[in-house]
């Protein structure tokens, strides 16, 4: 019997079909509760005996597909996969897929949703009126605004389409567009230090690399309007996170919504000092919508391996093609 884990004991409200399919096809399902910051030991522990695993952001490294003989599986919940060493688990035989086009509504929607809460002091207004307080405090327009996309893949063109609904002009740097989507939304393609210039709401979309780490750095913000807001729902790491509280502690820039974090959970209580900050944890995918669709592909893909089919959202085909050969 093949054993699958799930390592996302949050899935179980949602988890009943991806359940069903699997344990129709003969397979045993458990769940674990993981995090970035799980140490390697308790992922090696957590996948014995398991041919295939659902992952969050627990890291695979080359100990773990070392020490996991049996794993030939991992596919990541979600898009980004920095915590997955491919090229060890290309090595080592293990197949590591992602969900595209599962999650990218919500996190569009999230960002957009930290722009207007940091534009209109939504989350600050909340808070005096829950202390009794009351008086507004004077917010700015998100209608008509500059917004800058650093990153127009599935999520970027999201957030430029609801951007185009605000009626703003909408400036992007992506060294690979898709042509006719900026045609068709109007977008001006920039370089990266135009961007941070000119937008008054820069919005994050690029994956982990060692090319984007602390992309946004203390000259990058230097760069930026002293009005202007950052909005990060992509990698923690793609921020200089020391340089970024220095900017908002002096009002170097005007604010940023931050949803993404370099070490999860975050548990810096510097952050909790600072009024011009919307954070929450990690949670722009976290709607049930995309968890069903993103735990069904998974689901799906773990069946597709098994009936030796090549899955969807496959990152290393070479370790299909020397399975089928």
């Amino acid at each position: 019997m093949t054993t699958v884990l799930f390592a996302l004991a949050d899935a179980r409200p949602v988890a009943d079909s991806w359940i069903a399919a699997l344990e129709a096809a003969g397979c045993s399902v458990r769940f674990a509760q993981t995090r970035p910051s799980t140490p390697t030991a308790e992922v090696i522990r957590l996948l014995d005996g398991c041919e295939a695993v659902v992952a969050g952001g627990e890291p695979y490294t080359d100990a773990v597909f070392a020490s996991a003989p049996a794993l030939r599986h991992v596919a990541r919940f979600g898009v980004g996969y920095d915590a997955v060493d491919l090229s060890a688990a290309t090595r080592h035989g293990v197949v590591v897929t992602t969900t595209p086009g599962t999650n990218d509504w919500a996190v569009a929607d999230h960002a957009i949703g930290l722009m207007l809460d940091l534009a209109h002091a939504i989350s600050r207004h909340d808070r005096r009126v829950r202390r009794g307080e009351w008086g507004a405090i004077r917010g700015t327009d998100v209608w008509q605004k500059t917004l800058g996309i650093v990153g127009l893949g599935r999520i970027g063109r999201g957030v430029a389409r609801r951007g185009r609904g605000f009626d703003m002009r909408v400036i992007a740097c992506e060294p690979f567009p898709d042509s006719t989507f900026v045609e068709e939304q109007a977008i001006e393609l920039v370089p990266l230090e135009e961007v941070f210039r000119q937008a008054d709401f820069v919005s994050l979309h690029l994956p982990l690399s060692t090319e984007t780490e602390r992309l946004v750095d203390a000259a990058a913000l230097a760069l930026m309007k002293p009005t202007a807001f950052l909005i990060n729902t992509a990698r923690g790491g793609l921020v200089d996170e020391d340089a970024l509280y220095e900017a908002l502690r002096v009002d170097r820039i005007a604010g940023a919504g931050l949803d993404a974090w370099t070490v999860e959970p975050m548990t810096d209580r510097r952050w909790s000092e600072l009024e011009n900050v919307v954070l929450t944890p990690h949670s722009a995918p976290a709607t049930r919508e995309v968890w069903e669709a993103a735990g069904n592909m998974a689901a799906e893909q773990i069946l597709a391996l098994l009936g030796d089919e090549r899955p969807r959202g496959i990152l290393n085909p070479e370790v299909w093609e020397r399975r089928k050969t």
